[in-house]
């Protein structure tokens, strides 16, 4: 007589329910699990710590204290997030940060802005020192936008109040308000500087 799994959960994958899963793989796994419940995984380029003798996974306890009790770890594993890894599924190209961030204007103009700096974009030389090409441009604001690189390499830009205004992704800029910058992708000063960023 077939057993009845109404109300269990099944793989989408191959419509089994779970229940059988986990008994056929605790009849096939063996009694002590291979690794520790919080095992560290060793990173590239990264020497291992010192860890006292005895303890092969780094997670015995502390001097003096009785060892804890193991339970059967095999489904319940910690694994250890990378540093700076991104808590989606995939980075892409776009998502990596970027070394120095390379502006392309309309003049043919390249300015570069180093991480941890900021830049000015306006039509005043004085105020806006790295882009004095822009003085000729009457339809922008003295400071009209600001552009800068944090010490991690992700890029921004903000609007500085500027009367006509900053777009990124077709959406104008609320004033002072950051909007992240990625390579290869290209914001709008007023009505006709068109400004790309290199990747």
């Amino acid at each position: 007589m077939p057993r009845s799994f109404a109300g269990q959960l099944v793989c989408q994958g191959c419509f089994v329910p779970f229940a059988l899963m986990a008994a056929a793989h605790a009849a096939a796994a063996p009694s002590v699990s291979p690794t520790a419940p919080t095992e560290r995984l060793p990173r590239p380029g990264v020497p291992p710590q010192d860890r006292p003798p005895g303890d092969v996974h780094g997670t015995g306890p502390a001097a003096g204290e009785p060892p804890e009790p193991r339970a059967d770890t095999e489904h319940t594993r910690v694994i250890n997030v990378i540093p700076g890894a991104l808590p989606r599924a995939a980075r892409t190209r776009r998502d990596i940060p970027v070394d120095a961030l390379r502006l392309h204007f309309p003049s043919g103009d390249v300015v570069e802005v180093a991480p941890g700096y900021s830049i000015r974009l306006g039509r005043d030389p004085q105020l806006c020192p790295a882009v004095t090409f822009l003085a000729d441009r009457d339809n922008l604001s003295r400071i009209h936008a600001r552009v800068g690189v944090e010490a991690d390499g992700s890029a921004w830009i903000t609007d500085e109040g500027s009367t006509n205004g900053t777009y990124v992704r077709g959406y104008r800029l609320t004033a002072n308000h950051k909007a992240a910058l990625r390579p290869g992708e290209t914001f709008r000063l007023a009505a006709d500087v068109h400004v790309s960023v290199l990747p």
